[in-house]
Parts: structure tokens; sequence; C-alpha cells
């Protein structure tokens, strides 16, 4: 049974990919517990869930030679748009509830002068979707991959969410928006 989903998008290009926890061959680029504590700890706050997922995207980052991303508040405020938008619609998609892929990057006034963004989705249930489990599902998958480390963006903001999606019962929904000006 796959435990963990995983879409991305890029560029108006929106592809998709089960994905099973486990050592792939770009593990090398997870951080250890020691440079991103509690990877795996599922019973803290989404916030310190989030925060970590960004120092797993920074650490992976500079191990392959790509600056950092940069907080951004608004990247945040569109991904936690979006994790409700697929809970609530119960739709695992860029086009959640039939909005187009960045309805939510733009609503939030990111799109402004000359902008690109990027979005990585992943769900999974139980421990797969740990911040750890779903931070190696999107480096061993070449699409989620590109995105991440995508030497063009400098922003990021990660939302995730708990709630019941569809058959998968109790899920932890998550949503990566990158981009830049």
């Amino acid at each position: 049974m796959l435990k963990i989903a995983l879409a991305a998008l890029v560029g108006g290009v929106m592809l998709a990919a089960p994905a099973s926890a486990g050592a792939g061959q770009w593990d090398y680029l997870l951080a250890p517990e020691s440079a991103c504590p509690n990877q795996s700890t599922m019973a803290l706050s989404a916030g310190t869930q989030a925060r970590t997922m960004v120092c797993m995207h920074n650490y992976a980052r500079a191990q392959a030679g790509v600056p950092g991303l940069h907080f951004s508040r608004e990247l945040r405020a569109s991904s936690t748009k979006k994790a409700r938008d697929i809970r609530r619609c119960q739709q695992f998609s860029h086009e959640a509830c039939g909005r187009n892929p960045f309805y939510w990057v733009q609503r939030v006034g990111f799109e402004r002068g000359s902008w690109g963004a990027g979005e990585n989705l992943a769900l999974g249930t139980g421990a797969d979707g740990s911040v750890r489990n779903l931070m190696s599902a999107w480096l061993n998958s070449d699409l989620h991959r590109t995105v991440l480390l995508d030497p063009r963006f400098d922003q990021v903001g990660i939302s995730d969410i708990s709630g019941r999606y569809h058959s998968a019962g109790a899920a932890k929904i998550w949503v990566a928006h990158f981009g830049y000006h």
C-alpha cells in the first residue's frame, strides 16, 4: 500500500508520482538529526515541523552547491491556503478545488514585477508523513528534486496540515511553495 503521494509543478507542467519511504540514492542530501532536529517527531506543532522542513531544504541545497532559501511570509500563507484546499476538496492536485495552480501565490500578493514559482506537494500517513520521510521522497523523485534544487528559487514557504483524506484516513498534507522576484 502506498503511503506517500507526491506531485510537483514548475513552469506550468504538472507531474505526479507515488513514492515509497525508504533509503534512496539521493538520501545523502538528507540532513542529519544534529543539523535539523525533530525530523521524525510527529507530535510537534505544524509550525515546528514546517521550520524543520525548511532546514532540510536548505541543508540539501547546500550539499548540492545551491544557495539557500529565505523564508517568505507570502509563500507560507499561500502554501497554507493550498494545503487547506487539498484537504477541504479532497483533491491531491495542483488544481485542488478547481483553482489554477498558482491561485494562492497570486492572491497573497507574491505576483508582482518579474516573478516565478514552483510547487511540491506530498501526502503521507502515519510515520510516512514525517519531515524526514517526505523529504527523502521528494529528493528521490527526479521532478521534485528538480524543483527543490532549482537555483532560480530563493524564497520558500512550507506548510503542513493534518486531516482525513479519502480512504487514507488521518494524513499529513505538505505544500512547499518556491519563488523568486
